[in-house]
């Protein structure tokens, strides 16, 4: 089928080709180091398991689940993982992010599961399935690029938001933790997102609560509350009006 499964000291990869990209789920051990380095192509990896901190010349950054890292191939980087180590999924190409940045997305987090899936359980159609999944994948992290990156204070909102879904802090707490009053940093965000922040929030809990559904055995109830819902129920509804679905079904058609 393609797909290579390869050990390197500490790191764990499976690996495979298609629409002239590698694309790979790389396994780093605990506390795993490996010094500054780059790669020979573009990256674009989304971390779906434990936590990786990614130190570049002018930034560093703390990769936890749903972290999407992009690095264009000359990008020097150190990365010191956690005590969990981390499961990376990456793909490689001769498409070049303009520079490093990370930012969590849910939905590059459910599709790397997928593209993880592929790889651990190959067959015939993997290589369609695994290019498909590839090109959502982008399309995802090129997504929370655009509506994030042209306004390093608003993709703060973003991530404030996401640091605590179950107690999201006032509008007050945001504002000034970015610097911008309160109506102003509002009129802004809805200028420049089309929604306003506590959509944006609302749509944050219910991707995290999707992510977990496809990526956990955690019962629903434990993920409604994790999310902020009042119960399951609130969940059901709420997710059924996003997604279509209810979250039982949504997890059946993911797992």
């Amino acid at each position: 089928m393609g797909v290579t499964g390869v050990e390197v000291g500490t790191v764990e990869a499976r690996r495979q080709q298609a629409g002239g990209q590698s694309i790979s789920e790389v396994v780093f051990a605990p506390g795993r180091h490996l010094s500054w380095h780059h790669h020979p192509h573009g990256c674009l990896a989304v971390v779906t398991d434990g936590a990786v901190r990614k130190r570049f010349r002018r930034s560093e950054d703390d990769a936890v689940h749903g972290t999407v890292i992009e690095m264009p191939p000359t990008e020097a980087h150190e990365d010191v993982f956690g005590e969990r180590g981390a499961r990376i999924v990456v793909l490689e190409s001769n498409e070049l992010p303009d520079r490093a940045r990370c930012f969590r997305d849910w939905r590059a987090a459910v599709l790397a599961h997928e593209i993880a899936r592929e790889l651990a359980n190959p067959d015939a159609f993997t290589p369609l399935a695994l290019e498909g999944l590839a090109l959502e994948l982008r399309a995802a992290a090129a997504r929370g690029r655009e509506a994030f990156g042209r306004e390093p204070r608003l993709l703060a909102v973003r991530e404030l938001l996401a640091s605590d879904l179950s107690a999201p802090p006032p509008l007050s707490v945001i504002a000034r933790e970015v610097g911008l009053h309160p109506s102003h940093l509002a009129r802004v965000f809805r200028a420049n997102h089309g929604e306003s922040i506590g959509q944006l929030g609302r749509r944050l809990r219910l991707e995290w609560a999707a992510s977990r559904l496809a990526t956990t055995g955690e019962p629903i109830a434990s993920i409604a509350a994790g999310a902020g819902f009042a119960d399951q129920s609130h969940l059901t509804r709420e997710f059924k009006r996003r997604f279509g679905v209810t979250p039982g079904r949504y997890r059946a058609a993911h797992r």
